[in-house]
């Protein structure tokens, strides 16, 4: 139900700008409206391929396929996927790898699913604010994991606002409004793929920022190497 509540939005903004698009005589104009369609669309089919990457590593029809995963790797990766979108709403990206960390072991396609689903999340959060615009992917180390997250300017949820959210998904029409307007569905989505990964999502805070992240295992084995 979040899930499709989640894409009308996206798709009520394909309906209107390729409206837009159809009785535009600018061909500057065309070109931009055209190329939001594209931004919205690929950002509405990834979160729909997480979902579904979830349901099926979940139910055990794809079997995880572990390898060594380098985080600052995996980050780089989800900013490039999340730079259409965030370009369309004005918002900043920052990376910020941290320091060089030694590999985990997990599903790359599946570790990127849940940060990039977390991560459109984020951008539409701050699309809604007017204070400056800025998402930033981070990484460091803690004496429990390597921390892997996204942060913003968004008032801090607190981990009880994270757990009533969690527990109202599906029933509640805006769960994270804290965060965001709207189902956010893509924290759900992440939060689902993070767990068959044996790590979950939580509140997080770094260097004056609030966020959401997950706190990922460092390989032993590879500790040696």
């Amino acid at each position: 139900m979040g899930l499709a509540e989640q894409l009308s939005r996206p798709f009520l903004q394909v309906a209107q700008l390729a409206e837009l698009a159809g009785g535009a005589t600018d061909q500057q104009t065309v070109a931009a409206h055209w190329q939001t369609v594209r931004a919205i669309s690929e950002s509405s089919l990834q979160l729909v391929e997480s979902y579904a990457l979830s349901l099926r590593v979940n139910g055990k029809v794809t079997p995880l396929q572990l390898e060594p995963v380098t985080v600052s790797s995996l980050l780089y990766d989800t900013a490039h996927s999340l730079q259409p979108l965030a370009r369309q709403y004005a918002v900043e990206l920052q990376l910020e790898p941290g320091p060089r960390a030694q590999p985990i072991i997990a599903d790359r396609s599946v570790l990127q699913a849940a940060l990039t689903s977390l991560g459109q999340v984020f951008v539409a959060a701050q699309a809604e604010t007017e204070a400056p615009s800025l998402v930033r992917l981070s990484a460091h180390r803690s004496r429990h994991g390597i921390v892997a997250g996204l942060y913003s300017h968004a008032p801090q949820l607190g981990a009880d606002s994270l757990r009533r959210a969690q527990a109202l998904h599906g029933r509640a029409r805006q769960p994270l409004q804290r965060l965001v307007s709207g189902p956010a569905a893509g924290v759900f989505v992440a939060d689902a793929l993070l767990r068959t990964l044996a790590a979950r999502l939580h509140v997080a805070r770094y260097r004056s920022l609030n966020g959401l992240a997950a706190t990922l295992q460092p390989s032993q084995q590879l500790q040696l190497i």
